[in-house]
């Protein structure tokens, strides 16, 4: 891990980050959760903000599944669609972090200096250890949070407001909760309230996204969901499902990743900062990929074309101007961009 610290050093120097930045993103590809916390052995506090808003837009092993079901559906013969999560990963990465650069005046106050340990070989014990602790985690998220929450979406599926069991789902507590959201989807050019539903659920925990839309769409099982040319064929088309898969990937991570992320911010106002600008990344990236995308390869504007556009030039507006005012504290601070 030094050594790849001190490689990537000269790298993420250029997007105001040290080489240490890969450590907790490379851990991050694990789970966030651990990514997060260990931001906390950089010593730079305004590096340390950045690094933290960043990783988790590695695609954590809670984000496999979401991978795995829109590949699966959409790209069958396509191996690469996978992969390319993890590029355009890299690529988010490099953006966010020149935008934050740009956006926010601070300016880093450390060196980096990293003590590179003698080679050892890896202990097989230490190993499998670690791999049982992981293994009981797992378990453990998946008999409380994810059970729990697959018990609410069936319960809230299958009842109103009133408490009363509900013929039609169109009527229960789940859809009227996701009719709600369901209109900040449009411009993605998604349409449904299952979908809104499923990333809803997605916050609590990523994986619930699956089995979520697994439930809401009366599947036999989520294997029966993963079948090219199925049901959600009738929600999404390859443009606006790898869309989906964006903005799921993108946006804020689960409670107990942003739990994390309130520890190492050391205050209330970076961490809705930085929700904020996760949230408007993973927005954006899938608003335009939807919009561009059907576009390009259907030939013809997505749903909601017409809010997207004005959402893209309000975020334009809203950035070079941010730009600016951050240019022009730099020059009164003498600090450089």
């Amino acid at each position: 891990m030094a050594r790849v610290a001190i490689v990537m050093d000269r790298f993420f120097k250029k997007i105001g980050l040290s080489g240490k930045s890969i450590i907790p993103m490379i851990v991050g590809s694990g789970c966030a959760i651990p990514g997060v916390m260990a931001t906390r052995t950089i010593e730079d506090i305004n590096e340390r903000r950045m690094t933290t808003i960043l990783t988790p837009f590695v695609p954590c092993g809670a984000k496999l599944p979401i991978i795995a079901l829109f590949t699966a559906v959409f790209f069958p013969d396509n191996s690469w669609v996978g992969a390319s999560v993890y590029l355009l990963a890299i690529v988010m990465i490099v953006i966010g972090g020149l935008l934050l650069k740009k956006i926010f005046v601070w300016e880093s106050s450390s060196y980096f200096i990293m003590e590179l340990p003698e080679y050892k070989m890896p202990s097989l014990k230490y190993a499998f250890l670690q791999m049982i602790d992981k293994a009981k985690g797992f378990i453990y998220k998946a008999t409380t949070i994810i059970l729990v929450c697959n018990t609410f979406v069936w319960f809230a599926q299958a009842y109103g407001w009133n408490l009363q069991p509900v013929e039609d789902q169109s009527s229960s507590i789940l859809a009227s909760l996701g009719t709600t959201i369901a209109p900040i989807l449009i411009p993605l050019g998604l349409v449904g309230w299952q979908l809104a539903a499923a990333a809803i659920t997605g916050f609590i925990a990523k994986e619930n996204v699956v089995a979520t839309i697994a439930v809401l769409l009366a599947v036999a099982s989520e294997e029966a969901l993963h079948l090219p040319g199925g049901v959600l064929t009738e929600f999404f088309t390859p443009v606006t499902a790898f869309a989906y898969l964006a903005f799921n990937l993108f946006t804020p991570p689960c409670f107990a990743a942003i739990g994390a992320m309130n520890s190492e911010m050391g205050s209330k106002k970076w961490l809705f900062r930085a929700l904020g600008f996760q949230f408007s990344v993973g927005y954006l990236l899938a608003m335009v990929i939807a919009q561009a995308g059907t576009l390009i390869v259907y030939g013809k504007p997505a749903t909601g074309f017409v809010p997207a556009i004005i959402i893209a030039i309000v975020a334009a507006v809203y950035i070079f101007i941010t730009i600016k005012i951050s240019d022009s504290k730099r020059i009164q601070l003498g600090v450089e961009a």
